[in-house]
């Protein structure tokens, strides 16, 4: 008999907690919030650049010397691809021509 008990009291215990909370919630849904809060605004939007900030740090940034490196080496190729189809074309406008 007194397992029942037991049970049937932590039963009644659970639906008034449930009930409870339902309540509560109900409640919370009634109350009228603020449609546009602008601490939370200002919250969010310093939390953005805080993790900007934060990546902005992780990042390897190329050293001045590897920066020139890499620019001449660029530089270097765009040359030599333009004289390469310079020299192509110039070839194809003498056979052109002689076939003329």
């Amino acid at each position: 008999m007194k397992k029942k008990e037991v049970i049937s009291s932590s039963v009644d215990t659970t639906e008034k907690k449930v009930k409870q909370r339902n309540n509560y919630i109900a409640e919370k849904s009634k109350e009228k919030k603020p449609i546009f809060d602008i601490k939370s605004l200002f919250n969010s939007i310093s939390r953005y650049f805080r993790g900007v900030s934060k990546e902005i740090g992780r990042i390897k940034w190329t050293t001045g010397k590897d920066l020139i490196k890499y620019s001449i080496a660029a530089i270097t190729f765009v040359v030599l691809f333009g004289v390469y189809f310079y020299g192509i074309d110039w070839i194809a406008l003498l056979v052109r021509s002689l076939a003329n």
